[in-house]
């Protein structure tokens, strides 16, 4: 499945993977330019130089409505960033953190970003606004809504909690687009502009194999260790772990109740079969270090 966000703006705090300060190269390669109306996307990445628009919010480079010039009249343009959902907890219902920082200085109303998401590839736009994919976050998360037109005179955090109107697997990919408006009056202000975008998507769960009664693990996710409980299965099985392409990374010989230590495995999803010779069990883990 693919979940696509159309977003005038997104902004984020978090693990590095997650983060987007458009400083770091390796970032850049989930940016993707894309013009709507006209052939010349007014969005640029870069350092700043406008009367109003002079410093980014860290570092040097941000996301901005072009670096120099103030934006074009009569003009929709979007970016769009690719993400793989990567937390991969087991919830009720899939969930989605955006923060970040903004900065606008737009005509009122005539001139403005919005954000939408969508979870059909792009067919269909869903905006983040709506309510019926806000206020779902009972766990004390505080969205912060971000006002995309007129001027916030300064930089401005903002946040969103959305819960998506469908299932999301773990490293599903996500893509977030940011969008600007225009109307046909050119008034020679610095537009919009993002810094620091962090996203965070809470995987509705691992798919499990049939045969994976015979199985727990604990605690999953995996951080460094995990412990085996084997339920109507020989204690002289072998047991073997496997990435997530099903190479075997670890073997053992024997159970018993000691802990297993994947501390020199990658981040990932594995999993663990256990054979005893007549029958055999799967239970897959996330490792998230």
């Amino acid at each position: 499945m693919i979940v696509l966000f159309s977003f005038t703006a997104l902004v984020g705090i978090c693990q590095p993977w997650w983060d987007i300060t458009f400083d770091d190269p390796a970032h850049l390669s989930k940016v993707i330019l894309q013009p709507e109306t006209s052939g010349i996307n007014c969005w640029q990445i870069g350092p700043p130089q406008k009367t109003i628009f002079n410093t980014a919010y860290s570092t040097v480079n941000v996301i901005i409505t072009d670096t120099v010039n103030g934006y074009p009249a009569n003009d929709t343009s979007s970016f769009i960033i690719t993400h793989l959902a990567g937390d991969g907890w087991h919830f009720a219902y899939p969930k989605i953190d955006i923060t970040g920082w903004y900065y606008v200085n737009s005509d009122s109303l005539t001139d403005y970003g919005f954000i939408e998401f969508s979870l059909d590839h792009g067919i269909t736009w869903l905006s983040v606004d709506s309510a019926q994919y806000n206020g779902c976050c009972t766990w004390g998360a505080i969205q912060d809504k971000p006002v995309l037109t007129g001027n916030s005179y300064d930089w401005k955090p903002f946040s969103y909690c959305i819960c998506p109107p469908s299932t999301m697997e773990y490293e599903d990919t996500v893509l977030y687009k940011f969008t600007f408006v225009s109307d046909g009056i050119d008034n020679q202000k610095d537009g919009l502009m993002f810094d620091n975008l962090h996203f965070e998507d809470w995987a509705e769960g691992i798919p499990e194999p049939n045969n994976s009664e015979g199985i727990k693990i604990y605690p999953n996710p995996v951080s460094n260790y995990f412990f085996l409980e084997l339920k109507e299965i020989s204690k002289s099985c072998s047991i073997e772990i496997a990435d997530a392409q099903g190479r075997v990374v670890s073997k053992i010989n024997g159970y018993n109740k000691e802990s297993v230590d994947v501390r020199h495995l990658p981040s990932g999803i594995y999993s663990v079969k256990v054979m005893d010779g007549k029958s055999f069990s799967v239970k897959k883990f996330l490792i998230r270090h």
